[in-house]
């Protein structure tokens, strides 16, 4: 066993003509503020502990709008069709950058509107093409003029957790067409989120579980999902990601023992771990989630190589001091903005977390969600766990303080560019309860989704009518086994449910698949969609009992064809193999 670590800070490079010498014509009124997002109430379980101390300085980040609006996403559609004939020929980092790269007149707009509150060009850098901009050091009483917001310290109700927030924040009339969102503003992530803890996890001593029938391993789902006879033969070109967010670390020696019980076949299994955002990583400190999804990325996927992503942001157990009193770090960015920097990417990348959406600012959401399809041009097939509270957990109300109840669905999940999985449990199959599945209230419904959306309303009827946004992406798009997954921690056996448990199983699947592509000389699979809901959508077992209950509803069921709770069912990987898209060009 052994895993070897790299750090990455994440500090934007300059690569584009320097600010400074920008300047505008006719400079704005900078006074002349409108709202770009605004929450009614302080969201979720968070309170305002007053002012940060004197001096405290934000670092933010500005998503600027791309010069050529729609060159991203019809991009995407070409190369992640089939029946295209630009099908699998993925883009470059700086392809890719030339693609969203904001017009000129953006970058001097912005930047005059920066000095004009007496921040220094210094303190600003892009990322590649310019598409984000990052400004660090600034005084929390200067952002708050440049923003029209009120920054303050917040805690979340019973823990450590304390973050530098606004619940409100403007920006000059001039520049709404030109910015599409700053982080971080209104954000409020809780300490379960950006992951959201699978609903009955649970730990047991192996006595206990040798007397259970229907545990879950990699034998079983190797068997389940018929993927025992593949051997992968691309080790040299093929790799899986695996996030970790929020102190989730992994065992080298917790995944030693999963592999030796349940892989005998596999000799030497290890990652490589890549630091990000000076996360701490510690390997004598494993958490559930992160053993949970190696060990079953390995388990499916073994000798594919590895690579764990430990992030660092805002994290449980965040205690400020003297030096950091507060918490400004948007994990989402920090991750992305390092995979986007990197010539070379996993072809596929397992996440398993995710929190409601209202609890994300829309144009926070769309700005994340396009940096996912960015690496989707790339080529990378990126699988998001679709959360464990079926149609939504607690009360179910608006965060907007209208108590209207709505179906509460997932982010990242509900992203258009990234694959969503739910779970099923049993043998034969049926959803399990916890699948979190439904609509987004943000994300407009893709087009190679409609047949198979239409299809379900046609069964669905007036049923839950008004709980949800019939117009709108729908997801999961695919299913896995969710329930009694047999885990290694501190060197015990435990048991855990959810879709983080799924997510890692179907990666590991795609991952296959793309070792197969890559051994015959064909582009992999890349962004998953537009193939999962054509000609691959006969490959996965149709799921047609259960149903996620939530908000006080018996939830959506599963049926015939995709639905919101298993999305197209789950995985056969003979089937799909015979179905992998061979490009015309």
């Amino acid at each position: 066993m052994h895993y070897l670590r790299l750090s990455v800070l994440c500090a934007l490079t300059v690569i584009t003509t320097p600010l400074e010498s920008a300047a505008t014509p006719f400079p704005p009124n900078w006074n002349h503020m409108h709202t770009k997002h605004r929450w009614n109430v302080i969201p979720g379980k968070w309170e305002s502990i007053g002012q940060p101390p004197v001096g405290t300085t934000i670092d933010f980040s500005i998503a600027l709008k791309p010069h050529r609006e729609h060159a991203l996403t019809d991009t995407i559609h070409e190369v992640s069709n089939p029946n295209h004939l630009k099908y699998g020929a993925y883009l470059s980092k700086d392809q890719v950058a030339k693609l969203v790269a904001p017009h000129p007149y953006t970058l001097k707009l912005v930047e005059t509107w920066l000095r004009h509150h007496g921040v220094s060009p210094s303190n600003v850098s892009t990322s590649h093409g310019g598409n984000w901009l990052t400004v660090t050091g600034v005084a929390v009483s200067t952002a708050n003029e440049l923003l029209g917001a009120s920054y303050q310290l917040y805690r979340y109700a019973g823990t450590n957790e304390t973050i530098l927030r606004t619940v409100g924040y403007a920006l000059p009339a001039a520049l709404h067409v030109h910015v599409q969102t700053v982080a971080p503003t209104t954000y409020f992530g809780s300490p379960l989120t950006p992951r959201k803890r699978a609903r009955g996890h649970r730990g047991r001593a192996a006595a206990a579980l040798s007397a259970r029938d229907g545990l879950v391993t990699p034998a079983i789902l190797r068997s389940l999902y018929n993927s025992v006879t593949y051997q992968p033969a691309a080790m040299e070109q093929n790799r899986i990601g695996v996030t970790g967010f929020h102190g989730q670390y992994v065992s080298d020696e917790d995944l030693e023992k999963f592999m030796r019980h349940f892989r005998s076949d596999a000799n030497d299994p290890n990652f490589l771990v890549i630091d990000i955002n000076d996360s701490g990583y510690d390997p004598n400190k494993p958490g559930w989630e992160a053993n949970l999804d190696i060990q079953y990325t390995q388990g499916m996927a073994w000798p594919t190589p590895h690579v764990f992503y430990s992030i660092g942001g805002l994290a449980e157990e965040f205690i400020p001091d003297s030096f950091t009193p507060v918490n400004t770090n948007e994990p989402y960015l920090g991750w992305l903005d390092t995979m986007i920097r990197q010539e070379d990417i996993p072809q596929t990348i397992s996440t398993s977390y995710g929190g409601d959406e209202q609890t994300f600012p829309p144009d926070y959401a769309k700005s994340v969600c396009e940096l996912f399809g960015q690496l989707g041009a790339r080529g990378v097939s990126i699988l998001f766990a679709s959360g464990d509270e079926g149609v939504g957990g607690g009360d179910c109300k608006k965060n907007d303080g209208s108590g209207v109840v709505e179906f509460q669905p997932i982010f990242p999940a509900t992203c258009p560019w990234v694959t969503s999985v739910g779970g099923t449990m049993g043998r034969p199959e049926v959803a399990a309860p916890l699948s979190s599945g439904g609509f987004s209230n943000v994300f407009k419904r893709p087009d190679y989704q409609t047949d198979a959306v239409l299809g379900f309303f046609q069964q669905l009827g007036n049923q839950h009518s008004g709980l949800y946004n019939a117009s709108s992406r729908g997801h999961p798009d695919v299913a896995a086994q969710a329930i009694d997954f047999v885990i290694f921690l501190d060197d015990e056996l435990k048991l855990v449910d959810g879709t983080s448990c799924s997510t890692p199983v179907v990666a590991g699947i795609i991952s296959l698949l793309n070792d197969y592509q890559l051994s015959m000389n064909r582009p992999v699979l890349g962004f998953l969609n537009p193939w999962l809901y054509s000609t691959a959508s006969q490959g996965f077992n149709d799921i047609t009992s259960g149903s996620n209950p939530g908000c006080g509803t018996d939830g959506f069921s599963a049926v015939p064809g995709w639905d919101p709770v298993t999305g197209l069912g789950t995985p056969d990987f003979q089937r799909l193999l015979e179905r992998l898209p061979i490009p015309t060009n």
